[in-house]
This record gives structure tokens, sequence and C-alpha cells, in this order.
């Protein structure tokens, strides 16, 4: 699993079963210089970066893993407008500082040759 956008590492560590390895990136928006967001990565089986390390965009930061076997090998992905949300114990109605991932990462994809 590779980093999405520049960023600093605020979370790297294992939550248990149910969500296994987590790390999560805090990014600055695009144009929007103290404006936010955080990427969740979550059922990793390995971590490859550390708490406190900035890392660029596409830096290797785990591998994808069953949350210690609780779910076939599969990435728990998402973009969050509210950074240090609580983890939580899983699904729920409530999607208040849930980001759509794919709407966002197309709007601020960096441009070709920038």
């Amino acid at each position: 699993m590779y980093a999405t956008a520049h960023g600093y590492v605020t979370y790297a560590k294992d939550a248990g079963r149910g969500w296994g390895n987590i790390v999560r990136v805090i990014h600055c928006v695009p144009g929007k210089p103290n404006k936010y967001i955080e990427s969740f990565y979550a059922h990793l089986d390995k971590i490859k970066v550390q708490e406190g390390a900035w890392l660029k965009r596409g830096d290797e930061l785990g591998t994808i893993g069953t949350a210690h076997g609780a779910y076939i090998a599969h990435l728990h992905f998402e973009i969050r407008d509210k950074p240090d949300m609580r983890i939580g114990p899983g699904y729920s109605t409530d999607t208040t500082g849930y980001l759509n991932p794919t709407k966002f990462i197309k709007a601020h994809r960096p441009k070709p040759g920038i």
C-alpha cells in the first residue's frame, strides 16, 4: 500500500481484531494551506512506516492484510475531512467526516508535469 499524497504519519500500530494494523496520514489540501484531511489504511499485514514519519506520494506504508484473519485480504481505505476521528467499532450509518475517496482523489490529483 502506498501513500495517496504527501503527508505526516500520526498513527501506525495494531488496533486489534477487526481492524488489524492501521496507518493514518494527515495531508494538507492543495490550494488550501490550513485545510487538512486524513487518509486511513486498515487491515494491513505489515506496517512499513513509523509514527512521526513524513511521506511523499507513492511511498510504501504497508502491505495489504486480513486484520489477523478476520477477513479475506483487502485494504480498508478512507479519506476523512476531520483528522483524528476515533477509529470506532466498525460500520456506522453516520458518515459525518468521511469523504468519497474516488471523488476526492479525482478532484485533487496533481496534473501531469506538476
